[in-house]
């Protein structure tokens, strides 16, 4: 019984080690990933000639009808 659990401790440390190179490893590329979504919004928006100020209101304006929509939904679910 003693040499299973050490060896399921000993695998669990094993995969743990994977596990946080892995992420070590993975942090960087979202960090790259979200760099070159930002790039492709702007030159989206230049292409298209809208400007930043122009995308955040229109954003904004969304999300103000979104709050709206669910508060509403609120409201109608307590009736």
């Amino acid at each position: 019984m003693k040499k299973e659990l050490i060896a399921v401790k000993n695998r669990i440390k094993k995969l743990n080690d994977k596990k946080a190179l892995i992420d070590e490893e993975l942090e960087p590329l979202f960090i790259r990933e979200e760099e070159l979504e930002n790039e492709e919004i702007i030159a989206i928006c230049r292409k298209n000639n809208i400007t930043i100020s122009d995308l955040m209101a229109k954003v904004n304006r969304q999300k103000a009808e979104m709050k709206k929509e669910k508060t509403n939904e609120n409201q109608f679910e307590k009736e």
